[in-house]
């Protein structure tokens, strides 16, 4: 199925600015941080998120200054937030001052055979900037040329590898038609807790057309 991908959309504006030393520009700044989390729900007044830094990392609960509305927001949503830790700590359970929120491509994984359907899973490059696993998530930060049109992006699995102990994914970018734009840059976050979770698997193989390197496979292990 195709669809408008999603450059990181605002949903909050800036609440705070950072806070700077006012006698030397060389005093101390608050430690703003930028992180794709999970979003839990406003709870008492306050929006709450969850997220693993990276890999099997502990699981991090943080807690905004207000609310975070939106009509398209819902529980679970992938998001991608700007924020200042109260303790100063990154990475820490905390009360937060939230700078900013922004939506970004996300979904489940997707089952798809190696037939017709997957034949331009690769014609359309992907400029990758980072790929990381953050406990069941696997997380994208790319450059893609834009267009308006619908396309395909997304992770799939092949489904005749699920049960092996490394189950093959794919990452399927698939434009409308191809073009010659301008690139923008992109985050994606895909849940593949259905064969991250199997007892068989002791890892996944990620395939992208990657423009950046030469590296078109990923390999990401328990």
């Amino acid at each position: 199925m195709k669809h408008r991908i999603l450059a990181p959309v605002a949903i909050l504006a800036a609440l705070t600015s950072c806070s700077i030393n006012e006698d030397t520009v060389d005093g101390p700044v608050d430690k703003t941080l930028y992180d794709i989390v999970t979003f839990d729900g406003n709870v008492d007044g306050h929006a709450r998120f969850s997220f693993q830094q990276v890999n099997d990392s502990p699981l991090v609960n943080l807690v905004a200054q207000g609310e975070l509305q939106s009509d398209d927001l819902k529980e679970g949503a992938r998001l991608y937030i700007i924020y200042i830790p109260e303790s100063g700590l990154p990475y820490t359970s905390g009360n937060i001052t939230l700078r900013g929120a922004a939506f970004i491509n996300s979904g489940p994984i997707v089952e798809q055979e190696m037939n017709d359907d997957m034949s331009l899973w690769n014609r359309d490059k992907v400029y990758v900037y980072s790929l990381w696993r953050s406990g069941n998530y696997i997380n994208l930060h790319c450059r893609l040329t834009y267009s308006s049109e619908p396309r395909t992006f997304r992770l799939t699995v092949d489904p005749a590898t699920i049960g092996n102990e490394y189950p093959d994914l794919y990452i399927h970018h698939e434009m409308s038609s191809p073009n010659d734009n301008h690139d923008r840059g992109y985050y994606a976050s895909w849940d593949m807790t259905t064969v991250w979770t199997l007892p068989s698997t002791r890892g996944v193989t990620i395939h992208v057309a990657n423009s950046n390197l030469p590296q078109t496979t990923f390999t990401f292990s328990k």
